[in-house]
């Protein structure tokens, strides 16, 4: 089997790194594999070793594609059945009429789903959606199955000691709601150092907050790698209002970080129903500031948390298991067809 992808983005953010634990996946289980990517950090995924193919400009109209995508694809593939992973709809129909024969899968990166009924398989993040997506297509051609993200990626447990801070670490906009860990701050019972990284909308009016405040917060910007500089005071506080299955805080778990986060679907899912991190309702300041409180006052047992997280992240979402899922599900597409 050849796995292509297919990614066209405007920013940095989750897909990006979707493509690339896809392509780590595939590394590991030995299928070989390119992507048709467009986006900033296309440069960044040919450094690793990406094979990256320029999409035409047409793949995202009904305009005729040139004759060349089918060609360059099929060489790709080399008499291997392609399974086309499509992370932005809008290219659905331009890559079945590019590689008729493929079976093509389409991750749920938002809560958005009206174009993936064209899709083979549908792959959903957390239960809610599932629930939602099989639902809205129930009359589609789409199999829709909860399959979640691969998580191949690898890291160290952060060994390093270090005071107590507690780290945002997002885009800065309404969704990821960094105003609410804002709001909770001075409730806190024992102060901590607060860090924003990131950058968005919002960073002006987080300033102005955290002025009138008198708290302290620092703001290091966007950083390719937050965790690169976190020890082991460092607490991971995600306030999402919507997530489908956030690699931030796979990221975090595969580290062993402590993680206090919003009890939404994606959050939830991600840390097993509290299971691995602790969770707060959505936008609830006060609720906020005691699951902190509750991290800060007992970190060994936050950390305890976070490494069974470690330990369900890989059994859960690892190459080989989240191959052999994948593969479950082509072969139950492959019955239906026939």
């Amino acid at each position: 089997m050849f796995v292509l992808q297919v990614a066209l983005v405007k920013g940095r953010g989750g897909i990006t790194t979707a493509v690339e634990e896809y392509e780590r996946m595939c590394r590991a289980v030995g299928v070989r594999s390119a992507c048709i990517f467009q986006g900033p950090a296309t440069d960044a995924l040919r450094a690793q070793g990406v094979d990256i193919i320029a999409p035409p400009p047409t793949i995202t109209s009904p305009l005729p594609l040139p004759t060349g995508l089918r060609g360059v694809i099929a060489a790709r593939a080399q008499d291997d059945r392609v399974l086309a992973i499509v992370h932005s709809d809008r290219t659905l129909a331009a890559i079945r009429r590019a590689a008729p024969g493929a079976i093509i899968a389409t991750p749920c990166h938002s809560d958005k789903f009206n174009r993936k009924g064209h899709a083979d398989l549908v792959i959903t993040l957390n239960a809610d959606q599932q629930r939602r997506v099989a639902a809205g297509l129930e009359h589609s051609r789409a199999r829709v199955s909860l399959l979640g993200n691969p998580y191949v990626a690898s890291a160290k447990r952060i060994e390093a000691d270090g005071p107590a801070r507690i780290n945002f670490a997002a885009r800065f906009i309404p969704t990821k709601d960094p105003m609410t860990l804002l709001r909770a701050a001075p409730l806190l019972r024992e102060k901590a150092q607060l860090r924003f990284i990131g950058a968005g909308e919002l960073e002006a009016e987080m300033h102005a907050a955290v002025a009138q405040s008198g708290i302290a917060a620092e703001f290091p910007g966007w950083l390719s790698d937050p965790f690169a500089d976190f020890h082991r005071g460092d607490v991971l506080v995600l306030p999402s209002h919507w997530e489908g299955l956030p690699y931030l805080l796979q990221e975090a778990l595969d580290r062993a970080v402590p993680i206090v986060a919003a009890d939404n679907p994606g959050n939830r899912t991600a840390l097993g129903d509290g299971a691995y991190g602790e969770l707060f309702p959505v936008g609830d300041a006060a609720a906020l500031a005691q699951a902190l409180d509750k991290v800060l006052a007992d970190p060994a047992a936050a950390r305890a948390k976070a490494e069974r997280g470690r330990t369900a992240l890989h059994a859960n979402y690892g190459a080989q298991a989240f191959w052999q899922k994948l593969q479950a599900e082509i072969a139950a597409v492959d019955a239906a067809r026939s």
